[in-house]
């Protein structure tokens, strides 16, 4: 088998590995835990992001991460050629385009612009500050098909089951629609995504090339791997200059590989000449450039601009009051040494999440959505429950299990009772059953809906009235979301929980 071939098929493998991952994440209560996150875990850019947080966990978090730095070291920049789906996405898209059959433009290879981005990245982590989740290829891809693909298939698949309802009954099938939750800030997200798939009409690879910061992360620690490019006798066609879709190969001297930006593709070994080029274990340096190009001073600003973001990013986070709309997933707790279960800080839980969009994803009523106002511009994507659209359901505790960062731990069904995500109270002037004389009407769903016996009911006036047992209320939101009074609920959940 040639070895492209076989890179080809390892690519669609690890594609089709990271499809079944995220048709994995569901919560199923008659079936098997949702699917760990693998290739969140493998990711180490946003290992070393989250480190840093009071909650980062090394291992056993990130330990295949971990695993993948150390045979980046060892073999060089596999990971980028061979096994991420974004890369393998991308290589996908341009073969539809066209894109992948033009010889590759040098002049468009900005390979010191991720190095940059790299730099601020690990800056801004410094203090606490997230802003890898933005550019990071794994949380990138995994945000986009968890809140914009998987929604749109599962419509899709609706509207042919409804559409082709009669023909099934006719030969004995049932077949029914599923249940679709669609998340806000689907349509900046997709544009995003639309926008990286464009910049491959620049150039191929483009995103890899110039912007990704996890490809510059492996550049870093792979440029010395012994798995390399070397060549002998060359012609002088330049032919692997053009078929390089990473510009990793020296224009004005064929010979010479650039390893940083070397994902070992295979794709160069297109000499006319037999015996000309290879790619293999080689401890000989000659033609090896291990160099990344960037630059002290472009790489000092980088890093203050970063260290400055975070800086500001994480002062204006403590300072500024939160949301009484702000109420994070159940997960986003620490135990103490004697077992006490506390809520994480807004300072800790944003420094650990990756804003994945898994624990979204996973959500079974679809109540946790990405922040937008919510949270401030430095909280922007992070898991904000929204009990009018869903509430926290009482048997689920699938959010803490899919959590790739331990910005969500796991935790017992049994100790949900003691997790207190806000609180829920009662506006009067606003409630069926708090209204006076002939307007009073005898309404009991918040009291009948609640799962934790939370809401009780007291006379006044001769009339049964609901209130709130803050002792039993977790903030769960399901009174708010089934509570009659629109278009503003006549029960609602605050946040309730720590500052900063």
């Amino acid at each position: 088998m040639r070895i492209k071939t076989l890179r080809r098929l390892v690519q669609l493998a690890a594609l089709a590995g990271f499809a079944w991952q995220l048709i994995g994440t569901r919560w199923d209560p008659q079936a098997a835990p949702p699917a760990l996150p693998f290739f969140l875990r493998l990711d180490p850019l946003s290992m070393l992001t989250t480190a840093r947080s009071p909650m980062g966990r090394l291992v056993p978090y990130f330990l295949p991460a971990l695993m993948l730095l150390v045979l980046t070291v060892i073999l060089g920049r596999f990971f980028c050629g061979w096994l991420c789906p974004l890369g393998t996405v991308l290589d996908i898209w341009e073969r539809l385009v066209g894109s992948s059959s033009r010889p590759g433009r040098q002049e468009a290879n900005r390979p010191t612009l991720k190095y940059y981005l790299l730099a601020a990245v690990l800056l801004a982590a410094l203090f606490g500050t997230q802003i890898a989740w933005l550019l990071d290829p794994i949380p990138l891809l995994t945000r986009t098909a968890a809140t914009v693909i998987y929604p749109v298939t599962q419509a899709a698949y609706n509207g042919i089951v409804l559409a082709a309802s009669s023909t099934l009954r006719a030969v004995g099938m049932r077949v029914y629609p599923v249940e679709v939750h669609h998340f806000a800030l689907n349509i900046p997200t997709a544009a995003f995504f639309a926008g990286i798939l464009a910049l491959s009409l620049i150039s191929r690879r483009y995103w890899c090339r110039t912007l990704c910061p996890l490809g510059a992360l492996l550049g870093i620690f792979g440029r010395w791997g012994l798995w390399r490019r070397y060549a002998t006798g060359c012609v002088g066609c330049r032919k692997c200059v053009g078929e390089c879709k990473m510009g990793a190969i020296v224009d004005e001297d064929p010979t010479a590989t650039r390893s940083p930006e070397c994902i070992l593709c295979y794709n160069c070994l297109v000499c006319p000449k037999p015996g000309i080029a290879h790619i293999g274990f080689k401890a000989k340096s000659q033609g090896h450039l291990v160099a990344t190009g960037v630059s002290r001073r472009g790489l000092v600003l980088s890093a203050l601009a970063g260290a400055a973001y975070g800086a500001v990013a994480s002062t204006a986070a403590t300072r500024r009051p939160l949301s009484d709309k702000l109420i994070r997933p159940p997960g986003a707790i620490k135990r103490t040494a004697s077992g006490r279960i506390v809520r994480l800080t807004e300072a800790e839980f944003r420094a650990a999440c990756v804003r994945c969009g898994n624990c979204m994803k996973v959500c079974v009523t679809g109540g946790l959505q990405p922040a937008i106002f919510e949270a401030g511009w430095d909280g922007l994507y992070t898991p904000v429950l929204v009990p009018v659209i869903g509430w926290c359901e009482e048997k689920c505790n699938a959010c803490g299990q899919v959590c790739p960062s331990g910005a969500l731990i796991p935790f017992d069904i049994a100790e949900k009772p003691r997790i207190k995500l806000g609180r829920a109270s009662v506006d009067q002037s606003k409630c069926l059953a708090w209204r006076r004389g002939n307007l009073y009407k005898e309404c009991l769903v918040c009291k009948e809906c609640c799962p934790y016996g939370a809401v009780q009911l007291i006379e006044v006036e001769g009339r049964m009235r609901p209130v709130v047992d803050e002792e039993k209320c977790v903030g769960c939101g399901q009174c708010e979301n089934k509570c009659p009074v629109t278009p503003e609920r006549a029960i609602r959940v605050q946040r309730k929980g720590p500052e900063g």
